[in-house]
């Protein structure tokens, strides 16, 4: 019977999976793209739906389908199996036996992490007050549903003795952060008590950890309170709603970026279901990048106090020191995303509609707040930084522009003042991009590639029989094992080489040239030999003849490479 892979694999294709993540176009017999791991503006990452594999040329990721789910999602092998298996209509079955142990671990974190969400479900649902509370606040019972909200009992110990019945133990509850331990004792008590339970997915929708609303309003008590990191969470990488949004982000071409929960979940239930948020913590670098694998253009839009400006302002900086198109909402004075939409949805996207790029922002905002002198300085406090994190050359003349104009000072002054500004931030250089030519790709190479391609087909390889009659059986063995690491990328630029070509005479034409190398280097060889002083005469008779041989070899390859 088939494994779960190979059941899967049988019905997925790796060209439909990898364009339903990033857009791809056909190349030959294969189809190119942009790679999603690297940044590159020439594709270099190609895709075979004969061999079901990928290769980029770009930054050397490859594999198959799982493995390409796994790098784009951030997900384990376990994780990719399941959404691929979703995917494909495959029931899983005994997948412990083709999982490692460490995946039986993690699997079990999930486990513990799914049944308690449904004690937090269980719980809310038990407590009408605390319902109304969530419906008051704007939401509807299909969201509340829809995104798993729960709620944790004002009590000390409920869930540890609930999942304590249901068989997880104590330190399985204290890794997922569960539970927590009091110093010097072996007494535990409940991480969550009296809250608003809102579990945080991961991209695939499994929870892995939770943000709790304390619904005591007091100073002691913190507003929220989130999951300690984990195994399965790490609050500087995962971003709320992002399992949801996904698709629609990669669709829209925009993310919409906001802070907390009830923004998002507002702003879902408004139908704006490219929103994520970046609840919990600060807007990270990493978050960045799980964005720019699903669309290069953000819209940010977080609260409009003087904390929700700040965090706004430092979103910016990174997503524009990212290469990121930014722009921001401005938002009614002390309005947040989650109360514009639950006073009116269209209100709330039409903000959006009518957000800036934010460096047009900013200048407005700072031509707004400052006048003579010191608005010259502002505009070099507050915007130039902003406009110097721009990498292309275009969009900052067209800002220089913008803000001389706005100014109306000249372009030059303002080009003199932005080269006097530091970066915000040290970001990692930019890794440079290599433009394959494939002209200059050896023969060797390409031969090589065209034989482990007629291997992989399952074809008798002539490249090879005839490749062999040129330099020897043995000599072939060697260099196909001195080749073989590179396999994959050997057959794709081989395949590139024949691309939009009769593959039958580009491959007698490659065999040609392949002679030709080679009979030019027995040629330099016999010439190295006839300048020996101590060959015998019977010695040089020989050279000098296969001299004249491999000449006449050599003018009839090229006059036939000439045609």
């Amino acid at each position: 019977m088939p494994s779960n892979t190979e059941q899967i694999k049988e019905k997925l294709d790796i060209v439909d999976i990898i364009s339903s993540y990033i857009k791809v176009e056909k190349a030959g017999i294969n189809f190119k793209a942009r790679c999603p791991f690297h940044n590159e503006k020439t594709p270099s990452f190609l895709i075979s739906p004969t061999r079901q594999t990928f290769y980029c040329f770009g930054c050397g990721e490859k594999g198959d389908i799982f493995s390409f789910v796994e790098k784009f999602e951030g997900l384990d092998f376990k994780g990719a199996l399941e959404s691929l298996a979703n995917r494909a209509g495959v029931e899983l079955k005994n997948f412990k036996r083709e999982d490692t142990e460490r995946s039986d671990k993690k699997s079990r974190m999930y486990e513990i992490m799914e049944t308690a969400t449904n004690t937090f479900q269980k719980y809310l649902e038990q407590n009408q007050a605390n319902l109304k509370y969530l419906e008051k606040r704007g939401l509807s019972k299909n969201s509340i549903d829809l995104w798993r909200i729960g709620f944790a009992k004002d009590e000390w110990r409920s869930l540890c003795d609930e999942m304590l019945a249901k068989g997880f133990s104590r330190e399985e509850m204290l890794k997922v952060g569960l539970i927590k331990k009091i110093d010097g004792e072996e007494k535990y008590y409940d991480t969550f008590r009296n809250r608003i339970m809102f579990p945080i997915f991961d991209i695939a929708g499994r929870v892995i950890a939770f943000s709790g609303r304390s619904l005591r309003e007091d100073e002691k008590t913190p507003k929220y309170l989130n999951s300690p990191e984990t195994k399965l969470f790490y609050k500087s990488e995962v971003l709320y709603g992002l399992n949801v949004a996904k698709n629609y982000i990669r669709k829209l071409d925009y993310t919409v970026l906001v802070e907390g929960q009830m923004d998002l979940l507002m702003s879902h239930q408004s139908g704006v279901l490219n929103t994520v948020a970046s609840s919990g913590t600060a807007l990270t670098e990493q978050h960045l990048k799980k964005l720019q694998k699903l669309s290069n253009r953000v819209i940010i839009a977080y609260d409009s106090d003087s904390a929700g400006e700040k965090a706004a302002h430092r979103a910016a900086e990174l997503a524009l020191s990212s290469d990121m198109e930014v722009k921001i909402v401005t938002l009614p004075t002390n309005e947040d995303p989650a109360s514009v939409a639950k006073e009116d949805p269209e209100k709330w996207k039409t903000a959006l509609k009518e957000s800036k790029h934010f460096i047009d922002y900013i200048l407005e905002k700072t031509i707004k707040e400052n006048s003579g002198k010191n608005l010259a300085k502002a505009i070099m406090k507050e915007v130039l930084p902003f406009v110097h994190l721009i990498s292309s050359e275009m969009e900052k003349t067209q800002c220089v522009k913008k803000i001389a104009l706005k100014t109306k000072v000249r372009e030059d002054d303002v080009w003199n003042d932005l080269k006097r500004i530091p970066q915000l931030n040290s970001t990692e250089t930019k890794e440079s991009i290599k433009n394959i030519n494939l002209n200059e790709v050896s023969l060797e190479r390409i031969i090589i590639g065209l034989i482990f391609s007629e291997e992989f087909n399952n074809k008798k390889s002539t490249l090879k029989e005839k490749w062999q009659k040129i330099i020897g059986k043995e000599e072939i063995e060697r260099r196909l094992e001195n080749y073989a690491e590179n396999k994959e990328a050997l057959i794709f630029e081989a395949e590139m080489h024949l691309m939009g070509g009769d593959i039958k005479k580009t491959e007698e034409e490659i065999i040609r040239r392949v002679e030709l190398e080679y009979l030019k280097n027995k040629l330099q060889e016999i010439a190295i030999t006839l300048d020996n002083q101590n060959i015998s005469k019977e010695e040089e008779k020989r050279a000098k003849l296969d001299f004249k041989n491999i000449e006449e070899k050599i003018k009839k390859l090229t006059i036939n490479l000439i045609k």
